[in-house]
């Protein structure tokens, strides 16, 4: 049987779309998955299965197709970044959610730049549950972001402030358009998601992200604000490169409209 992907943009889960998913949970404290397993039945999603380990849980990966899989960020019978590289290997599609006790080790921050799509904080509520499975299935994976950053810090205010953009951006076509209005809950979700995100695995605490957005935003205050500014600013250095010409000649050179 194939499996619809979770790919509408409303910010939310439908009943068809929560008895459609499979999940996979794997935890090495049995209380711990029997919980998970009252709280996803609970929340209308229709099959899951457990495992004790991340050893087995790849066995039963290969009897069984699954679109999530909830996995311990902490080492079993196998490091939980190998696990997830086996699982991404498998099949790319699948939406895998780390949990831990405690979000902001690296280990965690890790498997998230490897693919992993959010996390969940243990002990988690049915509430808090239900809101990393929508989010790591109709959200947007942070991997790219990151790996394109010099630095953790970096890395996520640059996620944040993408984020505010892009919610700024929707508000602002929701003025006019009918279907932009329909993206909104989920730019303000993954605004929201970027935010904790960035205050939950920032590298020095509140002080280091302060920090990095500051400079985050001194750096974007000395561009262009616009991207036809960016774009007369690439074609200045462009000529700059290609006749030898000081770039303040060029600007000189340039017309009133351009210099804008």
């Amino acid at each position: 049987m194939s499996i619809k992907p979770f790919n509408d943009s409303s910010g939310t889960l439908t009943a068809a779309e929560r008895a459609r998913a499979s999940i996979l949970i794997i935890d090495s404290d049995s209380n711990d998955r029997n919980n998970m397993r009252i709280a996803i039945k609970s929340l209308g999603y229709g099959n899951f299965t457990d495992a004790p380990n991340h050893a087995m849980a790849l066995e039963k990966l290969a009897e069984r197709k699954v679109t999530h899989i909830i996995f311990e960020a902490k080492k079993t019978n196998m490091p939980a970044n190998e696990f997830l590289s086996k699982v991404l290997q498998f099949d790319i599609k699948i939406i895998a959610i780390p949990t831990s006790f405690e979000p902001n080790i690296d280990d965690v921050f890790d498997l998230l730049v490897m693919g992993a799509r959010g996390y969940i904080v243990k002990p988690f509520t049915s509430d808090a549950l239900d809101s990393a499975l929508v989010q790591a299935s109709k959200g947007e994976p942070i991997s790219e972001a990151v790996l394109k950053a010099k630095d953790r810090n970096e890395a996520l205010v640059a996620l944040t402030m993408a984020s505010l953009d892009k919610a700024a951006t929707v508000l602002r076509q929701a003025s006019q358009f009918e279907t932009a209005k329909r993206e909104i809950p989920r730019a303000m979700a993954f605004m929201r998601r970027s935010a904790e995100l960035a205050k939950t695995f920032c590298k020095g605490g509140e002080e280091g992200l302060m920090e990095a957005l500051e400079k985050f935003c001194l750096e974007r205050s000395k561009g262009p604000a616009s991207k036809l500014g960016r774009l007369r600013q690439r074609l200045r250095t462009n000529r700059v490169k290609e006749d030898g010409t000081p770039e303040d000649e060029v600007a000189d050179k340039a017309s009133p409209e351009e210099n804008l």
